[in-house]
């Protein structure tokens, strides 16, 4: 219990970090732009399960899983990791899914690193970690399609995804389909 408060602490400040850091910095804002983005997002997804299953293969997940997310502003793409973190507690027993990926994302057309259209690709590995069992590790492929909706003080995201996770171990593969929202605070 106590392993799940500390990440729900550590994730809620990840969370109100940037909000705060943009409070401490919006006047001495270069006047070049912001270098970095923030973010938080919310998502659904339905996912299946490929290799190894032999029931009910389906599921859909909502909710908010603490996605927080920090995009780094190159010239022709943006390189932005991301943390996601997801707790199910059921019957007495818990899942407990620990999620670092990278993703590479490139403005499409006339978009710009802070508006519009960009495609999304990357690599994560998911750390999964069940009441009686041994933590498992496992690798997924992501891709996906956004866009970024400017308003004053931040931007507001919408992104379709898709993400394979790969046979590992005692874990099938699968594959997630789904949707984020979210907001983006720039530094």
């Amino acid at each position: 219990m106590r392993k799940v408060t500390g990440s729900l602490l550590v994730a809620v400040a990840l969370v109100a970090l940037p909000h705060l850091a943009a409070a401490q910095r919006r006047a001495a804002a270069p006047a070049g732009g912001s270098k970095n983005e923030f973010g938080v997002d919310l998502g659904a997804a339905f996912g299946h399960v490929g290799s190894g299953c032999a029931a009910n293969c389906g599921t859909f997940e909502m909710g908010t899983p603490v996605d927080v997310r920090v995009g780094f502003i190159g010239k022709s793409f943006n390189v932005e990791p991301r943390l996601t973190f997801s707790y199910l507690s059921q019957g007495g027993g818990h899942i407990l899914v620990f999620s670092p990926d990278v993703n590479f994302l490139k403005p499409m057309g006339t978009s710009t690193a802070r508006k519009g259209l960009y495609l999304t690709a990357g690599v994560g590995i998911s750390v999964i970690s069940a009441s009686g069992a041994s933590s498992q590790n496992q690798l997924s492929l992501n891709g996906g399609v956004g866009t970024r909706i400017p308003k004053p003080s931040n931007n507001w995201r919408l992104e379709g995804f898709f993400r394979y996770n790969l046979h590992s171990g005692v874990l099938p593969s699968g594959y997630n389909v789904g949707v984020r929202a979210g907001m983006s605070f720039w530094q």
